[in-house]
């Protein structure tokens, strides 16, 4: 399993830290969908895209590229602050493999629906949380079909990719193992501990993972005042 990291040249101050604190914390494979080369990391582990194209294309050619069947959704700020339960992830990906699930959300976010083991639970089709960019195990054919359909030509989180799956009957699990709460809609991961998202408009949520950030923007040498903090 592959993790695949969406990411943009604004955020490029996140890179170092992204990088380093994923490969402390979990270790696995790390392909990065990007516009603009990263330094310091293997080219051949880079989908370079030009800000002008499709997003749901750019994703498209990005896992056929990889040619994995299993992947990790991943942005360039949802930085590991520990280690990541390797063993509950591949017990959730042979789950999925044995299953008509398209994906395993590895964050409680919004509602969920039937119990199915002790920490996972069913995202129904109609759920209005059904699709969320948050960290999540995808089946690629399925992930591909999605965006063939939705073809969303900017990044963004819209109504179509909720409508679309409602529509098609595609539902998924959720991790949720009676974590605390943190925002308005997730919840802590014990499983994949990430800070859900460092930034919010720009700017470094601060409001919600204070602690976190504090500690890594030091390690780091990030100074937290040139983009602001909410």
């Amino acid at each position: 399993m592959i993790q695949v990291v969406y990411t943009n040249s604004n955020c490029s101050d996140l890179w170092e830290m992204f990088i380093k604190q994923n490969q402390k914390h979990i270790g696995l494979p790390i392909f990065f969908i990007t516009n603009q080369t990263i330094p310091n990391f293997p080219k051949e582990n880079q989908y370079v895209y030009n800000n002008d194209d499709n997003y749901s294309d750019v994703w498209i050619e990005s896992l056929t590229k990889i040619n994995s069947d299993y992947f990790i959704y991943l942005q360039e700020d949802f930085i590991l602050y520990d280690d990541v339960k390797l063993d509950k992830l591949n017990e959730y990906l042979e789950i999925l493999k044995n299953s008509d699930y398209s994906f395993v959300r590895l964050i409680k976010s919004g509602e969920v629906n039937q119990q199915i083991t002790d920490t996972l639970f069913e995202i129904s089709s109609n759920n209005d949380f059904i699709f969320a960019m948050q960290t999540t195990i995808w089946k690629t054919k399925d992930y591909i079909d999605i965006l063939q359909n939705v073809h969303e030509e900017k990044w963004l989180e819209t109504p179509k990719y909720m409508e679309y799956m409602s529509k098609n009957n595609i539902k998924g699990l959720c991790h949720y193992d009676n974590e605390s709460k943190r925002g308005g809609n997730h919840y802590d991961s014990n499983i994949y501990p990430y800070i859900a998202t460092a930034l919010v408009k720009g700017k470094w949520v601060m409001s919600e993972y204070e602690i976190e950030l504090k500690e890594l923007l030091n390690t780091y040498s990030i100074d937290l005042n040139k983009r602001g903090v909410i």
